[in-house]
């Protein structure tokens, strides 16, 4: 009798252990768990409530500062509100608050975007969605036509697939067949405003076309490369997936996947080529494709978040096609298109884009990365309704640039 009474008070203590083991997990771990952090603010009636259970994730910024970015209520402050409940401290972002603020300010007044990252890291450094009450969504949310940015992928793609050619672009343009309209280049209209006559770019290769931004090249091109080797290299480029940006256990900010066609017809894909047509893509891909260019053909999973290690999202382009576009692209800010974002001494290597809308002005667009030789920012501006791409666009990511280089980002 006396040994069973011994058994059962060893396990009613054991019970008691493994009691005040659940309570204990329960009391450390509850208050960090986003279902019940709900439950209580559902519930939670008391006058000191906020003060126990937090409303508000809060962030710093990669050296540190304080940095409000999330709007209340947005996907971007539920993850930061359940990154600080889980860690119990604020999360570092891998934002520059002074090279924000530049972007913010220099997009002020206007519609648009801009990304700042860092091709060797995916590492985000300015994300601007303007006007500031839609914030994020612009940037890595809007879709739009990409205009003659889309020319840098073109090229790249193209070289990857060996697919080097030489094409006669005439002033009267070029079309795939009959029944389409001829595309022509930008020179045909602005020399009709100045009462002159365009005679055409005559037989060109790939490096002239890239920088002046010929549109009667690429939409050949396009057409070489075909659908089938398009959609390959679309697919290398995960193009047409979603990037997550910062992300908790239980939701993530993640930016849209592009709207890139599969299958297109030789008319169909002229127009695409060219950046036009069907395609629709988010600032945040056109930057990650000019990191492609600036990385040797990798491009890195971009990041808001400065702890994580970069990660490889996909390798598009071969080596030898990335260093051939990344001299195009110099050469276009040097000589071409891109000369407004010329900065002495940095080597800058970008593309203009103008992108028809339809109705109203085109949207503009420039992405770039700076230095030629070692490349550490991509910055990529749109504009909506800004028209010229040299003229809206450009002139900000000179001065994001310039802002950058103040920074010490290109030391």
């Amino acid at each position: 009798m006396r040994a069973r009474l011994t058994i059962s008070a060893v396990a009613f203590v054991a019970a008691l252990a493994a009691l005040a083991i659940v309570h204990a997990r329960w009391i450390s771990r509850a208050p960090r768990d986003p279902r019940f952090v709900r439950f209580m603010r559902r519930n939670n009636l008391r006058a000191n409530a906020n003060e126990v259970i937090p409303e508000r994730g809060s962030s710093l910024d990669r050296h540190g500062q304080p940095l409000v970015l999330a709007e209340e209520g947005s996907t971007f402050q539920k993850v930061l509100d359940e990154l600080q409940l889980a860690s119990g401290t604020p999360t570092t972002l891998s934002i520059d608050a002074d090279l924000q603020a530049k972007a913010e300010a220099l997009m002020e007044g206007k519609h648009g975007a801009v990304v700042a990252l860092e091709p060797t890291t995916g590492r985000i450094r300015a994300l601007v969605s303007a006007p500031h009450a839609a914030y994020l969504n612009r940037a890595i949310n809007g879709l739009y036509p990409p205009g003659s940015t889309f020319k840098v992928f073109m090229a790249a793609a193209a070289l990857s697939a060996d697919v080097d050619p030489v094409f006669d672009c005439p002033a009267a343009g070029w079309r795939p067949n009959r029944s389409t309209p001829r595309i022509r280049d930008a020179e045909v209209a602005e020399f009709a405003r100045r009462k002159k006559t365009w005679k055409g770019f005559g037989r060109i290769g790939m490096g002239e076309a890239l920088v002046h931004s010929a549109n009667t090249y690429f939409a050949q091109l396009g057409s070489e490369l075909g659908a089938e080797r398009f959609d390959a290299a679309a697919a290398a480029a995960r193009l047409r997936d979603s990037a997550t940006v910062l992300s908790a256990d239980t939701i993530a900010l993640t930016g849209a996947g592009c709207s890139v066609p599969e299958g297109l017809s030789e008319a169909a894909l002229a127009p695409v080529a060219i950046g036009q047509g069907s395609l629709q893509v988010t600032p945040l891909a056109v930057a990650l494709l000019t990191a492609a260019v600036a990385d040797d053909g990798l491009v890195l999973a971009p990041t808001l978040s400065e702890t994580e290690k970069p990660v490889l999202r996909a390798r598009p382009f071969t080596l030898a096609a990335a260093q051939r576009v990344k001299k195009m692209m110099r050469a276009a800010v040097r000589r071409g298109t891109g000369r407004p974002c010329d900065v002495p001494g940095l080597n800058v290597c970008g593309k203009t884009g103008t992108a028809q809308r339809g109705k109203g002005a085109d949207h503009a667009w420039f992405t770039c990365f700076a230095p030629e030789a070692s490349p550490r920012l991509v910055v990529t501006v749109l504009v909506e309704g800004g028209g010229f791409g040299a003229k809206a666009a450009a002139p900000v990511a000179r001065e994001i640039l310039l802002e950058a280089q103040q920074l010490g980002y290109f030391k």
